[in-house]
């Protein structure tokens, strides 16, 4: 089985940065801002995403000013993702009117060992949140995850390694995974950007392509899924109250 490509544009929320014209682009648009919304505006604009446990300040302010930014958002034709919990936002396109101009870039170029990674680190990133835990894990804990997709996919143990590598350099460079030693901390907004439809959508594709995604480690049924799921349903009835 080939590398090919992964996970498709539909599949992964639009996840990059603006770059500088956009962003004058967007400053002249909408309402005036106070300055440290201001300020927000383009931290979340050139992305990747707003961490709240390491910029407290302009989180914090964002909570404060919040309907104000997303007016200004939705004037871009975006808008705003927080999750209260882990203490993080980031901005996707809307979908409300799909001829609307692109502003944001999305996070392209990965081939399947990218999106297998993905999901491995989303499922480890789930099942420790469970457990009230931070989610970091070792190359070496990466590799024997993986080990069953290098299975089906080649036998070079030391090419496969290198191509691990590869893939973990490039979800860095996505502010997906942050260094930590000889280890790695999974950024708690992988689970906004792959919703549970999402990954059971191409675990099965990758277990229609031979992969024996329960060796590597990944489920079609998490309990954190199963409980957003449940919260999801939850609201949608409420909803309809």
């Amino acid at each position: 089985m080939s590398q090919g490509s992964g996970l498709g544009e539909s599949a992964l929320e639009d996840w990059g940065l603006a770059d500088e014209e956009d962003l004058r682009s967007a400053g002249s648009t909408g309402g005036a801002l106070v300055e440290e919304s201001r300020r927000v505006l383009v931290a979340l604009l050139q992305g990747p995403y707003l961490d709240g446990r390491k910029d407290t300040a302009r989180y914090g302010q964002l909570l404060r000013d919040r309907t104000a930014i997303e007016n200004r958002l939705a004037d871009m034709f975006l808008e705003l993702i927080v999750d209260d919990d882990s203490q993080v936002a980031f901005v996707r396109q809307s979908e409300s009117d799909p001829d609307a101009p692109k502003l944001l870039r999305r996070l392209s170029g990965l081939n399947r060992l990218d999106s297998v990674l993905l999901l491995v680190l989303r499922q480890h990133l789930l099942t420790q949140a469970s457990r009230g835990q931070r989610a970091v894990v070792s190359e070496a804990e990466l590799l024997a995850a993986l080990a069953a997709y290098r299975r089906t996919d080649s036998t070079d143990e030391a090419g496969f390694a290198k191509d691990v590598r590869h893939s973990i350099a490039k979800l860095q460079r996505a502010a997906l995974l942050e260094e930590q030693g000889d280890s790695y901390e999974v950024s708690p907004v992988l689970k906004l950007m792959i919703t549970p439809d999402t990954a059971r959508e191409f675990i099965e594709l990758y277990r229609g392509a031979g992969v024996d995604v329960e060796s590597v480690g990944l489920d079609t049924d998490t309990p954190a899924d199963a409980d957003a799921d449940t919260t999801a349903d939850a609201d949608d009835k409420e909803d309809q109250q």
